[in-house]
């Protein structure tokens, strides 16, 4: 299974197989854990609906929570 949006084609040596086009993948979208907390332990977040907590732990771990 491919995710919905990754087009695909044929493959040129067995054309009843479909293949990922990896070089239209769109980039990835990265945010530090800095941009996120800032000088903030915790953060809230809203998701469809739940608030979660994602906390920075004093052992520089990232906890979310709901």
């Amino acid at each position: 299974m491919h995710p919905p949006d990754v087009p695909v084609t044929a493959s040129a040596s067995a054309p009843d197989r479909l293949v990922e086009e990896s070089s239209v993948a769109p980039p990835r979208f990265l945010l530090t854990s800095k941009e996120l907390l800032g000088e903030r332990r915790e953060v809230r977040i809203e998701h469809e609906g739940s608030e979660y907590v994602l906390r920075a732990t004093r052992n520089g771990k990232l906890i979310l929570t709901k």
